[in-house]
């Protein structure tokens, strides 16, 4: 039996609506996060090099922390010479100032790469749309 064409755009578009469109917004809301995890590390990289250029921290350091939805809890941080940093899964490794800039920057690196992914990724599932749309 031969499937008649109103049949095979209706197919087409089902397929366009349920699988490309949800892979395009898959994609963008992955390099959404890991643009905000890359802007994250600039600003500890930013904070690790004052601290470093400023001498600050020999007698503690006094700072805001935010806790969750933009509510910020004062905070005193007695020795600035060892920094925890989020390895994933909820997992913190202790690393010296110098140490975490070296971590930091391979972090940047890595997460340069999986944009540059991700961009190709939306890149190639926008061409599909748009061949299945002139397809129509």
């Amino acid at each position: 039996m031969e499937i008649s064409i109103p049949q095979k755009v209706l197919k087409y578009e089902a397929f366009l609506n349920d699988v490309l469109k949800e892979q395009l917004k898959k994609t963008v809301e992955d390099l959404d996060r890991t643009y905000s995890e890359i802007a994250e590390f600039i600003q500890l990289e930013n904070l690790i090099q004052t601290i470093e250029e400023n001498g600050l921290g020999k007698e503690g350091l006094k700072t805001k922390v935010d806790i969750g939805c933009n509510f910020y809890m004062q905070a005193c941080v007695p020795d600035t010479s060892k920094i925890l940093i989020d390895i994933g899964l909820g997992y913190f490794v202790e690393y010296s100032l110098n140490e975490a800039l070296i971590v930091i920057k391979r972090r940047i690196n890595l997460l340069n790469r999986k944009v540059e992914i991700l961009r190709d990724q939306s890149a190639n599932t926008k061409a599909h749309i748009k061949l299945v749309l002139h397809g129509i």
